[in-house]
């Protein structure tokens, strides 16, 4: 790992940017909480939409708080934060009327899920800690037969591919701007997780991805489940428990949903061989580049998207497990 990127985490402001990540989720979550207190509507679709402007604004509010007061938060303590909290909440009310089993199950997903996440957090996506230029460095044969194979794919089109292309396996080394570090298969890099996302830790990041979903969808079925059999209680005690059992559910399902969409996207990544960081940028990568030569009716020629890297579904499939 480079050395700039090691002091980073090192850095003594880390420990004042975790406590104001904390502070952030507290009153995120105290919210949250108000939620079911001042809007007790009969439906809990209602109260779930009005949790998730209730989170937007919250959130939006610390962050401009922060930007005008130049201020840093850590967002892996935001998500540690909130895996601790929804647990608590879970052992100290739900737990009691869930059967063991379900409890032994759902203890299990929440420890694996926190195992995974510190795992994740301190994991090598594949730094590259040689002098980039010697990157650009790489077997050319198999880079050109890789452009021949391209060319030959494209039938009826006058094309060619970019002579900067000149090797293509060394290229799939990219730059991250928050790590400041060349990355083999970088991916992105992902604030939640404080890591980038590369060659390495793809396979275990897809992995506590799905873990995240699948604690958090058991943990909203086990919530709802709870609030049906606890529903006409009037004790002040109860409500308390209500209302926070409703809270944590409305927001868990709320990460869900946009956990769901990215997931399918990088499964989607995954079947054509493709990285986020590629799809967005591909006209910084010269591989990506076929030129369409002008025809007769037109005056200049035109850059297309290829991606050569892909093998075919089941292969590409194939060498992300394998690989």
């Amino acid at each position: 790992m480079p050395l700039e990127n090691s002091n980073r985490r090192r850095s003594p402001e880390l420990l004042i940017r975790c406590l104001i990540s904390c502070f952030t989720g507290t009153i995120t979550q105290l919210a949250l909480i108000f939620v079911p207190h001042f809007f007790p509507l009969p439906s809990l679709l209602s109260q779930f939409i009005i949790s998730a402007s209730v989170f937007s604004i919250t959130l939006g509010i610390f962050q401009y708080i922060r930007v005008l007061l130049k201020i840093r938060a850590s967002a892996p303590a935001f998500v540690l934060f909130h895996i601790i909290f929804i647990w608590v909440v879970y052992l100290s009310v739900i737990s009691q009327a869930v059967s063991l089993l379900l409890n032994i199950l759902l203890n299990m997903e929440l420890a694996i899920l926190l195992i995974g996440f510190l795992r994740i957090l301190t994991s090598d996506p594949g730094f590259v800690c040689q002098d980039p230029a010697s990157l650009m460095k790489a077997s050319i044969s198999e880079d050109r037969q890789h452009l021949e194979d391209l060319s030959s794919k494209a039938e009826g089109i006058s094309l060619e591919i970019s002579n900067e292309a000149t090797s293509i396996s060394s290229r799939r080394t990219r730059y991250c701007r928050s790590c400041k570090a060349y990355v083999m298969g970088f991916d992105h890099h992902c604030p939640g997780f404080g890591n980038c996302i590369g060659q390495k830790n793809y396979r275990l990041f897809l992995l506590l991805l799905a873990g995240f979903i699948t604690a958090e969808a058991s943990y909203a079925m086990l919530s709802y489940h709870w609030i049906n059999k606890h529903l006409l209680l009037k004790q002040s005690s109860s409500k308390i428990r209500y209302n926070l059992v409703v809270s944590t559910m409305n927001f868990l399902m709320l990460q869900v949903l946009w956990q769901v969409v990215f997931f399918a996207w990088h499964v989607y990544c995954v079947c054509f061989n493709i990285r986020t960081e590629e799809w967005i940028n591909w006209r910084r990568y010269p591989e990506f580049h076929v030129i369409i030569h002008p025809s007769l009716d037109q005056s200049f020629s035109d850059i297309r998207f290829r991606n050569p890297y892909s093998k075919g579904i089941f292969c590409n499939v194939k060498d992300f497990l394998l690989g």
